[in-house]
């Protein structure tokens, strides 16, 4: 008989992998090309993870949740026939395996994971964190050496400080989260001493880790990142206090606005549509896309195909005040335009889904339910001004928050982090 794992507290090869996968998420830059096909080390490790799921496992995943097989077909086959349509085969294919097909098995692995292991939620949440944690404490060092952009942002390693605070919201969410708890994914300690010092250990790492999270995500000077967890944060905040009326809710939520209404009217760039700010650039970004769409509604012009179409579509417009642009900048424009008018449809049925779900995820566990609500809530606000799914990393995360969402609406009562 096949033997199921190879465990070692509650660790088995596939919670190892997804761990793994999880904590070096940023690194997916780390590339092996061979001939026409490349993988980077992520995609690796998730290879890895279905390879041992699939053939080494005794029990096979069924699928059961029929609701989410159908707006996970559309968006396949929306991609797909927009890749055919548009014969972009190489780039298409790669974004269809690197930012749906291994993300959504991952998900799979992931959920079917957690039925078995009520740990690995826990676990998964710090590997997030800790990925976060070390992007950011990278980010200070290339803070101190003046390595940033030439208007003064912060990037790292990152095409652009956009893409490092798009990666960086989730995390922060996830590290307030643990702010409720003193321990997310500790071993069990004896009680007494021992335990209190682990906890204060915690408490000092998690503070001082959301401190460097945010210094960095105040450099990336992203506003599209600042104004969506500002206004996650509200929601929230509301959704908690909605039913005492407490005035608890109206302090920090006047806090809130005050801190990002103050930030956003002190950006000179932001002033107007006349000059050439971000908000004017995207506005343009936003005319040429919707052209786009107007002439190819259907099957859109074809995943990884936008920067092209773009430059394409600059005779119907004044001079571009913004030329490299890979991405709308926009979730549901990006959709839309790579993966056609049945991917957009397939993506809105599972938002639709993953809200009906976490109604009661939130009912089974408020704590954990509301940071599946934040984390998506954040991918779509952030999503109205920039492109928060279509990169590796974050087509990960964000699959991730559907499979959690999905097993704790399952789930018969609360499950408490760092519970067996």
């Amino acid at each position: 008989m096949k033997n199921d794992s190879v465990k070692f507290k509650n660790f088995n090869i596939e919670t190892s992998l997804i761990f793994l996968a999880l904590l070096l998420l940023p690194f997916y830059f780390i590339k092996l090309k061979y001939g026409w096909l490349s993988l980077n080390l992520v995609e690796i490790l998730i290879i890895a993870l279905f390879f041992v799921w699939f053939f080494v496992r005794d029990t096979k995943y069924k699928v059961q949740n029929t609701r989410y097989q159908i707006p996970v077909i559309f968006i396949i086959t929306g991609l797909l026939l927009s890749i055919f349509i548009n014969k972009n085969y190489y780039v298409g294919f790669g974004i269809l395996k690197g930012w749906f097909i291994l993300p959504i098995l991952f998900a799979i692995v992931y959920y079917d994971n957690l039925k078995k292991n009520r740990k690995l939620l826990s676990w998964s949440l710090t590997a997030i964190f800790f990925s976060g944690l070390l992007v950011a404490i990278e980010g200070i060092y290339y803070w101190m050496s003046g390595f940033l952009t030439y208007d003064g942002r912060l990037r790292i390693f990152y095409d652009s400080p956009n893409q490092l605070a798009m990666f960086l919201g989730p995390v922060l969410l996830v590290g307030l989260l643990f702010t409720q708890h003193a321990t997310p994914a500790s071993p069990k300690l004896q009680r007494g001493e021992r335990n209190t010092q682990h906890k204060i250990i915690w408490k000092l790492l998690l503070i001082a880790g959301l401190l460097i999270i945010s210094f960095n995500l105040y450099l990336t000077k992203s506003y599209g990142a600042w104004l969506a967890i500002g206004l996650t944060l509200i929601a929230i905040f509301w959704l908690k206090y909605k039913k005492i009326r407490s005035p608890k809710y109206l302090f920090i939520v006047i806090i809130i606005l005050i801190i990002f209404v103050s930030a956003v009217g002190k950006l000179e760039n932001i002033k107007t549509l006349d000059d050439r700010s971000s908000l004017a650039s995207r506005v343009m970004i936003w005319k040429s896309a919707g052209l786009m769409i107007k002439d190819n509604p259907l099957f859109g012009i074809g995943p990884g195909n936008f920067q092209n179409k773009y430059l394409e579509y600059q005779k119907y417009f004044p001079p571009y005040l913004e030329w490299a642009v890979p991405q709308p900048h926009n979730l549901f424009l990006a959709f839309w335009l790579e993966s056609g008018l049945l991917g957009l449809i397939g993506f809105i049925l599972l938002l639709i889904r993953f809200f009906r779900d976490n109604k009661k995820t939130i009912g089974n566990d408020r704590l954990l339910g509301t940071l599946c609500l934040s984390a998506m809530l954040y991918f779509l606000i952030h999503g109205l001004v920039d492109t928060t799914y279509w990169r590796n990393d974050m087509a990960i995360l964000f699959w991730v928050v559907v499979a959690a969402n999905l097993y704790l609406a399952g789930l018969s009562g609360p499950l408490r982090l760092g519970e067996n």
